[in-house]
């Protein structure tokens, strides 16, 4: 009695493996990308685009982190609601749109559409408008997949231009003006959270940021309130003597 329903249960698992790979490589694959236009649009914006390519991989994978599980999380407790009949397809679609319009105007006011925000305001919009972009392409997937196993039929031109306006967006826009409003963040001169770096061989020690390790280089910045101004420098990882919040006697 039991070998039969074991050999089910097993048949089972392993027909769900190749779709929890594909799932993993899915997303690996998104994060990848996202990771890569909000890597590309603040080294664009800061006036460093050329240090882009130097970034690892695994470091615009961890970049995308918060996108990736927000996506998930979206689509997770999406379908939760879903099988358990607690929504509708329909009801989903209303809650893609309030999360894409909050997102919306989160990302337009991160720009400045209605009026200018002091630092860090941008980047905090754009975070919050990231978020609830990535929850709505979630929600979208979820809803696709409720709709095609509850008429048993392929997926429409409809659901199809669903993906085009939905989850596009999100997988462009959000990101890249994430990446955006962080290069305004970071190089405020006033402001800017990027730590000050001491090294033997660049004087003066205590005007130079580290705006990111690059496996074994750092890239520093001088900060300037002209754009044009801004001097950028790398250097060996084993040359920076000390790194701190502040200008420390040591550096200076």
């Amino acid at each position: 009695m039991n070998a039969p329903h074991s050999s089910v249960e097993s048949n089972r698992l392993w027909d769900l493996l190749p779709k929890a790979i594909s799932t993993v490589v899915s997303l690996s694959a998104i994060g990848y990308f996202v990771g890569w236009k909000e890597t590309k649009a603040y080294y664009t914006s800061i006036g460093a685009s050329w240090a882009a390519a130097s970034v690892p991989p695994l470091t615009l994978l961890q970049q995308s982190a918060n996108t990736i599980i927000a996506i998930a999380f979206g689509a997770f407790y999406s379908l939760t609601l879903l099988n358990d009949n607690k929504i509708t397809t329909r009801k989903l679609s209303w809650a893609c749109a309030a999360f894409l319009l909050t997102s919306s105007v989160c990302l337009l006011a991160s720009q400045g559409t209605f009026g200018k925000l002091p630092s860090p305001g941008p980047y905090t919009f754009a975070s919050i408008g990231s978020l609830l972009c990535a929850v709505a392409a979630g929600i979208t997937v979820a809803e696709l997949y409720g709709h095609t196993k509850a008429i048993h039929a392929p997926l429409s031109s409809g659901h199809l231009w669903l993906v085009y306006w939905i989850v596009l967006p999100g997988l462009f826009w959000a990101p890249e003006r994430l990446g955006q409003a962080q290069s305004m963040r970071d190089m405020d001169v006033t402001n800017s959270p990027l730590p000050f770096v001491a090294v033997d061989s660049i004087q003066p020690a205590n005007v130079w940021r580290l705006v990111q390790l690059l496996q074994d280089k750092a890239l520093l910045v001088r900060l300037d309130a002209k754009e044009n101004q801004r001097q950028f420098r790398v250097v060996e990882v084993k040359d920076i003597r000390s790194i701190a919040v502040t200008p420390s006697s040591e550096i200076q």
